[in-house]
This record gives C-alpha cells, structure tokens and sequence, in this order.
C-alpha cells in the first residue's frame, strides 16, 4: 500500500485543518449539546421591549376582521403609516404555526383593507383564529418614499414595534378574534 505524500510544509497545515473541526466537535460534545440539535429560536412576542419602541400611540388604531355573506374573511383597519407602507395579515388557527390565509396590503390614506380570504378548501370554519399583522422596514419591503417618511422606521414608537434580528424597525402585533 502505497503513502500518500504531501508538499513540504502542508503536513502542518494539514494536521491542524483536521485537529480543528475534532476539537470543535469535542467541545461541543463535552458541554453536553449535540452539533446538529436546533437551536431554541426567540419569537417576537416573547422578546422584553429594552428599547421602548413600544412605548406611545397605537400605531394601529382599528383593526376588524369580518366574514363577508360568502365566507370569505376580510380584515380592514386604520393605521398611523404613511401611504405606500407594505402590510401583511395572516390568519392562523390559535394553536398552529402555519397560516391558514394570507394577504399584503399597501397602506392608502391611513386605512388597510385586505382582498377576500379563503383557505386552502374554501371558506375558513367558523372558529377562534389569531390575526397577525406584520410590516418589515427594510427595502426588501417598503419603498425608498416609506423609508424616508419613517427614517427606515426608527422613528416609529407604540404598541407593537420591535427590532428585528437584524437590528431593522419591524411591526408585529397579533389578536385574537372569533369569526
């Protein structure tokens, strides 16, 4: 059998880029937690507000989700954003983790209203359900006018408002309504 040489001076090298990742695993294994477990993610609603965002006015003012003649569900509201703020609302059921209907929205002079929503098989059952309102204030969601209005949301403040992982401005609220 023959040996594998290496180019003088990478034998080190070598040694060490294979002692490293054993060590790591070592360490980990030693502290009693596994590589490949998950890692506990923090929700929005469970973070302390530390930096008193959601200190002050309602940003949303009125919120009414409604079941129109047909079963679809409509959710319309009033908000303190400037024209052009991209919503989203998603309905979920009060013990699940996936939405059971979702829209955006864009903000028109103050007011929200989403387009009919129906489940995946048609109208939402008659039920308890937990509503979600969500706005990002990044680029990826709003437009640069949005952005501006709101200095990338930093100058936001009430009931909701929170830092994303990312340090970004976001809203978040949920409730919960009968329909």
């Amino acid at each position: 059998m023959r040996r594998a040489t290496l180019p003088r001076g990478l034998c080190a090298r070598a040694a060490l880029a294979c002692a490293l990742p054993l060590s790591a695993a070592l360490l980990l294994g030693a502290c009693g937690r596994r590589a490949e477990e998950p890692r506990q993610e923090l929700t929005f609603e469970k973070l302390p507000d530390t930096t008193g965002l959601s200190r002050g006015a309602a940003i949303v003012e009125r919120f009414e989700p409604y079941r129109m003649p047909n079963g679809a569900v409509r959710v319309t509201g009033r908000v303190r954003l400037p024209d052009g703020t991209r919503l989203q609302i998603a309905i979920r059921s009060p013990a699940g983790r996936e939405a059971v209907a979702m829209a955006q929205v864009v903000v028109q002079g103050l007011q929200f209203d989403t387009p009919p929503l129906l489940g995946d098989r048609g109208p939402l059952p008659k039920g308890d359900y937990r509503f979600e309102v969500l706005a990002h204030f990044n680029a990826d969601w709003q437009s640069p006018e949005v952005l501006r209005a709101t200095a990338d949301g930093t100058s936001l403040r009430g009931p909701g408002m929170t830092r994303a992982r990312d340090g970004g401005a976001t809203l978040f609220l949920a409730r919960e309504a009968r329909l």
